[in-house]
């Protein structure tokens, strides 16, 4: 037993003596797209004595709002439910926190194809009853293509970088270990919050910008001595 371990202790420093370096970097690429579809985020938030009452007036509100965007021309399967919720309000100027009435939200994202039209939807869901938009968000029918051309830059990006390691280390670059992608990122302008313009008599108005598509990947590379 004493003379297995002491084999076994003189063949791990061979081991690690004989496993080949490496060479770990990042890439990253970033993509640029026009913006050419809009999400508007919009609703009803109704107030009453009672639950009951407050979401029965929301669910009228909230009808008139949708056959609104129908008569638009929006299609049902651009119109989804974000969140619902019915909340309890208090008078906390008491001892003891009363009930003073109840709250009903419902807030719905509508999906515009024809980023023109953004401000229009706006529009039409306030003058029918929406009181509540909580901004626009963009996305590009692109961005597939786009994430595409962002990875194999970052790859490229990546490789650069590894060769330039590699010489400064005084070896070569070897073969390709492994590639990950570590994240990709999908971000551009977004109208943070849209203030109701109904009253003023003036058409709400949107403006888009691109959209900066990411990719990022690690790359494990094997170094080689200049001799082999």
């Amino acid at each position: 037993m004493a003379l297995l371990l002491s084999a076994m202790l003189l063949f791990l420093p061979c081991l690690s003596v004989a496993e080949s370096p490496t060479v770990t970097v990042n890439g990253t690429a970033t993509i640029q797209v026009a913006a050419d579809e809009a999400v508007v985020s919009l609703g009803v938030v109704s107030s009453a004595k009672t639950a009951a009452e407050a979401s029965e007036k929301n669910a009228e509100l909230v009808s008139a709002v949708l056959g609104a965007l129908r008569d638009m021309g929006v299609e049902e399967k651009d119109i989804q439910t974000r969140y619902f919720y019915v909340s309890t309000r208090y008078d906390y100027t008491q001892m003891e926190p009363v009930v003073t009435g109840y709250e009903v939200s419902n807030q719905l994202s509508v999906t515009v194809h024809d980023i023109s039209k953004a401000g229009d939807v706006i529009d039409t869901a306030l003058h029918s009853g929406a009181n509540s938009v909580d901004g626009i968000s963009y996305l590009s029918t692109q961005s597939g293509e786009a994430n595409d051309q962002a990875l194999q830059l970052a790859i490229a990006e990546g490789r650069r970088k590894a060769e330039l390691a590699a010489a400064a280390s005084g070896m070569k670059l070897g073969e390709l270990v492994s590639v990950t992608e570590s994240y990709g990122s999908y971000s551009g302008a977004v109208f943070s919050r849209v203030e109701a313009a109904k009253d003023a008599g003036f058409a709400t108005q949107v403006f888009s910008g691109d959209l900066d598509i990411s990719a990022t990947v690690v790359m494990v590379y094997a170094l080689e001595s200049l001799t082999e």
